[in-house]
């Protein structure tokens, strides 16, 4: 049966929870840029980063 070879390296995902409120803010900058939720997390975070060092 011929399917996917497995990856040598899995991504570990790690599930964020959001206050609602918190949420329904990133949905709607996430909708206003036509992107997602994620896309908006990990630019704040590299901004975040950025600032640290």
């Amino acid at each position: 049966m011929a399917g996917r070879p497995p990856k040598k390296d899995k991504k570990i995902r790690e599930a964020i929870y959001f206050e609602p409120e918190l949420l329904e803010w990133l949905q709607e900058k996430a909708e206003k840029e036509k992107c997602t939720v994620s896309v908006i997390v990990n630019r704040m975070t590299e901004k975040a980063k950025e600032q640290e060092g």
